[in-house]
């Protein structure tokens, strides 16, 4: 791969990094994140983690041993390596400046990526940006071991939902064996992983399935999350994280809708199977993703939202 050896051969000609992923980083943006950190930290090159929303509060027992900044540093770095943005916007508003003065290299794996650095590597192909972030530490000689091989199995695990997604490739496999080769015990990695729920948390998530609904004649499964619910029983946003996966798994549903009230519109989460593209759906509303994982947010009420979602995801079905 011509373009990964001239990455790589950059790269280790640089110094003075700041490695960033998108705002209210999921497995895949953290995970890869903090391995790109371990990457250049083995490599001698100096570098600094930043996302402008900081960890999430389930992957803290991840502790990372290098902060990750919630704010700009001082002192500027000299090269920007964003992970996981199918856009500039999805960086955050802190960021936006120095993409437009620095020497950007943009690593992503969704369809429609504009193209926003000097560098673009975007592999569709790719289960996540931390397969990515593994195939460059192959390709530098460094590796897959002790935390860096952790970080990067937590960002393939993560985007391929324990490798049952149809983005999970033979090469996925490979290097997720490569790094249970090198030391990691899968067991012990997925109990801290899974032990990080609250009984607000099931009990906000039992309401909300209890709520779950069918349209399309059973082809469509749909839940909501208003603020009001969040209130209530004491959670946030956070604890959405996946709920949308378990309706998708009803008999006979192809598309799952997920749908979560915010300060400023609706915030939508579609999934699908098989070869039905919910990447397009988003698309027509200013969002993105994958062909079966995509989202975005709607500027409307919930009610708004249900009806528009319902009728796009439906006409999506009828020319699949």
């Amino acid at each position: 791969m011509p373009l990964l050896k001239q990455i790589a051969e950059q790269i280790r000609d640089a110094d003075n990094f700041l490695v960033l992923a998108h705002v209210s980083p999921d497995g895949d943006a953290l995970g890869s994140m903090l391995a790109m950190g371990e990457l250049l930290d083995t490599l001698g090159k100096k570098v600094r983690l930043f996302n402008e929303s900081g960890i999430p509060r389930r992957f803290e027992w991840l502790a990372p041993k290098r902060e990750i900044l919630t704010q700009l540093p001082e002192e500027e770095p000299d090269h920007l390596i964003v992970l996981d943005c199918g856009s500039a916007e999805r960086a955050g508003d802190l960021i936006a400046p120095w993409l437009k003065t620095k020497k950007v290299f943009n690593f992503d794996h969704h369809l429609g990526n504009p193209m926003f650095g000097t560098v673009n590597w975007v592999e569709q192909r790719a289960s996540s940006v931390g397969e990515m972030v593994g195939m460059l530490a192959r390709k530098l000689g460094v590796p897959l071991v002790g935390l860096l091989g952790e970080y990067v199995y937590l960002a393939l695990i993560s985007d391929t939902g324990d490798f049952c997604f149809n983005n999970t490739r033979p090469e996925t496999l490979e290097m997720a064996a490569e790094i249970l080769r090198l030391g990691l015990l899968p067991g012990p990695f997925h109990e801290q992983k899974q032990s990080t729920g609250t009984l607000n948390q099931l009990q906000m998530r039992g309401t909300v399935l209890q709520r779950a609904r069918l349209y399309a004649d059973g082809r469509i499964s749909l839940i909501s999350f208003t603020r009001e619910l969040f209130e209530q029983t004491g959670t946030s946003p956070e604890d959405t994280e996946g709920l949308v996966n378990t309706v998708l798994y009803v008999s006979g549903v192809h598309v799952a809708i997920s749908l979560r009230e915010e300060e400023q519109g609706i915030k939508f989460s579609l999934r699908s199977k098989g070869s039905t593209n919910v990447q397009t759906v988003a698309f027509r509303f200013g969002g993105g993703g994958h062909r079966n994982a995509a989202g975005g947010t709607l500027l409307m009420d919930m009610d708004q939202a249900k009806t528009t979602m319902i009728q796009a995801v439906t006409e999506e079905l009828a020319n699949s």
